[in-house]
């Protein structure tokens, strides 16, 4: 639940009037229960959570148009009601992990694992108590008190252990609650255990790849990430999360359920995009390293080349402005620049692509 999931608008194709009716209808019921500033707790992977609900009930989803908003364009909209079962769990999921991030920094302050920041310390904990009075509230359709005493065993582990399995256990014993309840409100119990397992993963998937996007501020700031304290790659992490989107996989076939365009597009492609994502992230930071480091073309010197011996720049660096500006424009505007590593005469440095295609879908880098 840390909003890693971003459905591209290409995929979701005809679906994105359905997607934006689960999103806007658990805004729409965080504010009408519990505040306008509860909104604020809204994100992608607890919309996942009402898709997932209502994937698996054979009844669909009570509706109800809603009036103008500013994220819509000031447009009406179709949107699922908040007494609908997805909305209720989405909304109570969104209110519990918006409680233990709040408690997780109060944590972090009190066992010296973030850089101290006294005031940012009781902006958390005066937050964090008034966002677990409104996810006690929701407690009918799931077990908060078992999901926050997860999530609070995150901190002292983190002072104890260096064990990547362990780190990301919390999350996995939380996303399980969260998935499992699902089923549970869908009044389809055999798909417990296969949600349990999917959580699982998630969970742990999840908590890798937020570690992966965190590591550089977490690494210049002082602060705990479990990737560096464990050791452990980007590489590596990216490995272990594709074996548990790999598993999540496996074990979605075992769901029973009813029209789940929306899901797999959620779950599936979205999981599978989030993980390529970061993969083509690491590759561009390697690739600017090689440029910065070199400044030369090739990135890599041939293989006959002396050792301890510069490799030299392609083009001198005194050159005129003309033989910098029609070599750039050529290859900016005839292709290289746009789809392949390339030189940059301007600036004499090795550059990746400026356009992505394998990002988001297979014709285009989507926002």
């Amino acid at each position: 639940m840390f909003g890693i999931l971003q459905p591209c608008r290409h995929v979701l194709d005809d679906l994105r009037d359905e997607w934006r009716a689960h999103m806007c209808g658990l805004c729409l019921s965080l504010r009408d229960g519990h505040g306008q500033a509860a909104r604020l707790t809204t994100n992608t992977d607890a919309v996942m959570v009402s898709v997932l609900t209502a994937a698996q009930r054979d009844a669909s989803a009570i509706t109800r148009t809603a009036g103008p908003c500013a994220f819509r364009s000031m447009r009406r909209a179709d949107v699922v009601t908040s007494t609908d079962p997805g909305i209720r769990l989405a909304t109570s999921a969104s209110l519990t992990l918006a409680t233990a991030k709040a408690n997780d920094v109060v944590a972090e302050q009190r066992l010296a694992l973030a850089p101290a920041a006294p005031a940012r310390g009781h902006a958390a904990r005066a937050t964090g108590r008034a966002l677990h009075r409104k996810a006690t509230r929701t407690g009918d359709v799931l077990d908060v008190t078992n999901v926050l005493t997860s999530l609070d065993r995150q901190t002292d582990l983190e002072s104890t252990s260096s064990d990547l399995d362990a780190l990301t256990g919390p999350t996995a014993d939380a996303c399980v609650t969260v998935f499992s309840s699902s089923a549970d409100l869908a009044d389809v119990p055999d798909n417990r255990q296969a949600l349990a397992d999917i959580g699982s993963e998630y969970g742990r998937l999840a908590h890798l790849l937020d570690a992966i996007d965190d590591r550089a501020d977490d690494d210049a700031g002082g602060a705990f990430n479990p990737l560096t304290a464990t050791r452990t790659s980007d590489t590596e992490a990216l490995a272990r999360a594709q074996l548990s989107a790999d598993r999540i996989a496996e074990r979605y076939r075992d769901l029973v359920l009813h029209d789940d365009r929306l899901l797999k597009a959620l779950l599936i492609d979205g999981i599978a995009q989030a993980v390529r994502r970061r993969r083509r992230a690491g590759e561009r930071r390697e690739i600017a390293a090689i440029g910065a480091g070199r400044q030369t073309w090739p990135p890599h010197p041939p293989a006959d080349w002396p050792g301890g011996t510069p490799y030299p720049p392609p083009f001198p660096p005194d050159r005129s402005w003309y033989r910098r500006i029609l070599p750039f424009t050529g290859v900016t505007f005839c292709g290289p620049a746009l789809c392949t590593d390339h030189w940059n005469h301007c600036s004499d440095k090795y550059k990746a692509p400026l356009a992505d295609c394998g990002d988001c879908c297979d014709c285009c880098d989507c926002p």
